[in-house]
Formats: structure tokens, C-alpha cells, sequence
């Protein structure tokens, strides 16, 4: 028997700026999946708060070393969540139990399906993560249940953080959800920030503005698709030169398995990547 999907309601999360959601869902975690996706509508840390932000990413006392966790995606949904795991969950990013709950076996779908790092403890538990995303569970050494749950971030959730919503703490250069819904509804792979507005800035002429935006995006979309996208080898970085004096990077990585348009500048003016910051 299929089980119905949740009623849809009006979705209650915030934009980055506060702005309450006016969009409806029927997801189980009650975000349409369309703004930003925060619980809150200001940080309940910042960049100044005193102290270590990322404290959650804590894995227990001992060594650990590869193994194979033996577990399918489907089991995900079949494990128990302690409400120890629930709890931390909850805290860090201000959701109900339940609410944590159902989030906490999405990320295990994922890390199952994207095959992320598994390693077991010297005690027989088990912890599945993606090392360079910041994300995490520890599983119990019987795979019954789910123990704690580790993230590096201070905020967004790993559904907010793999769909590109920007982080309201360090700002690390995603779009605005008005920009990605855009974006979204044209282009088939997720777009950097600053691609969509040096692309505008310097193809079109163009500011990107909510006026403008949709001409944008269906601008940006035809110009991948004669120029971009034909040569793309789908390898883990691909530079692409358009034949119109733009140079595009590609990735394909753990949080963007299908790709993503990460760069684009001048042919022949590669960016200088900055120099280190001392130890």
C-alpha cells in the first residue's frame, strides 16, 4: 500500500532576510523546498558570538578505520533515532522532534545512496559522513539505530545546504532563493552565485534584479545549451571555453552528483586563486 503524501500547508520557514515564507508544502519536513528554508528569522549565532560555532561535529573517544557499513538507502527508513540524536539535531537547527527525526533518515538516505565515508569504532559503532560537507550520523554497532548526529554548521540543514541556500553566517556566495527558483526553472544544473552575475553583468549588460531575473536566466539557459553543456564530459572539473570570450568551470562532486556551473570569467584572465592564510 503506497502511503498519501502530508496534506499541503503553508510552509513556515524564513528567507536569509527574515521574510516569512508565502509558498505551500505537502513535504514531511514541511519546507517547499522553494525559499531558504531557515527555522528562524535571525541566526541564533553570528560570526561574533564568543566561543566555537561548530560543535557538534563530535564523534565519541577512539580510532576509527574503513569498513563497509552494508547498508541500502532503503534502510534508512527502517532504523530507529535516539532521541539523543533527535535532541542534538533539534538544538542545532530548531526544529520539533519530529520534524528532526524525519530530517535525520533523509541524510542517512543520502549518505547510504551517495556512498560517503564509513568507518567503525574500536566498540563496533559505526559513523557515515561526508568528510568534506560537514555532515554526519553515528549508527549503532547491530545497525538498529541512529546515535548522534555530528554537522559542522552552525545553521543550515544538509536538504538547505545540498539545494545551495546561502549561509547567513559566513556568507559563502550561494543565490538568494528568488534567484535560485529563477534560475531553477530554466537552467538544469545548479548555478554559482557569482556566475549568474558576472554572466548578467558582462554578457547582457544586464543588473540582476527581481524585474529582471527571469530574462536572465532563460538567456543563461540558451547560451549553456548551445555553447556549454554539448561539450561537457561530465568529469569531476571541466573547463569549457563558450567561443565567446567566457571560460566555464563545471564540477561534479558529493553535493552536486548531477553537476554544477561553479565559474565563469574572461577567457584568458583565469582568476588567481588568493594566497593562503598563515598559520
Amino acid at each position: 500500500m503506497i502511503t498519501p503524501a502530508p496534506p499541503r500547508r503553508p510552509c513556515r520557514r524564513y528567507g536569509a532576510d527574515g521574510t516569512a515564507c508565502s509558498n505551500t508544502t505537502n513535504r514531511a519536513d514541511g519546507w517547499c523546498g522553494r525559499c531558504d528554508g531557515y527555522t528562524t528569522v535571525t541566526p541564533a549565532v553570528t560570526r561574533d558570538t564568543p566561543g566555537p560555532r561548530r560543535s557538534e561535529w563530535r564523534w565519541g573517544p577512539g580510532a576509527w578505520t574503513p569498513g563497509a557499513l552494508g547498508m541500502d538507502s532503503d534502510e534508512a527508513y527502517e532504523v530507529d533515532v535516539t532521541p539523543g540524536a533527535v535532541a542534538t539535531y533539534g538544538r542545532v537547527h530548531a526544529v520539533a522532534p519530529q520534524i528532526a527525526e524525519t530530517q535525520i533518515r533523509s541524510l542517512l538516505e543520502d549518505l547510504i545512496s551517495e556512498q560517503a565515508t564509513t568507518e567503525r569504532s574500536g566498540t563496533g559503532t559505526w559513523r557515515i559522513y561526508f568528510r568534506t560537507h560537514g555532515y554526519g550520523l553515528v549508527i549503532s554497532a547491530d545497525r538498529s539505530h541512529v546515535l548522534r548526529y555530528c554537522t559542522r554548521h552552525a545553521e543550515r540543514t544538509w536538504a538547505q545546504y545540498r539545494t545551495g541556500v546561502t549561509s547567513r553566517i559566513s556568507r559563502s556566495g550561494g543565490l538568494a532563493a528568488w534567484k535560485r527558483e529563477a534560475v531553477c526553472g530554466h537552467v538544469p544544473l545548479p548555478v554559482g552565485g557569482k556566475v549568474l552575475n558576472l554572466y548578467a553583468r558582462h554578457a547582457l549588460g544586464l543588473k540582476v534584479t527581481r524585474d529582471t531575473i527571469d530574462e536572465i536566466a532563460r538567456r543563461l539557459a540558451a547560451h549553456l545549451a548551445d555553447n556549454v553543456l554539448p561539450h561537457w564530459p561530465r568529469t569531476e572539473e571541466a573547463v569549457i571555453e563558450d567561443g565567446h570570450g567566457n571560460t566555464w568551470v563545471l564540477l561534479r562532486n558529493e553535493r552536486f552528483p548531477d553537476g554544477v556551473i561553479a565559474k565563469v570569467y574572461a577567457t584568458g584572465s583565469e582568476p588567481v586563486k588568493p594566497p593562503d592564510r598563515p598559520k
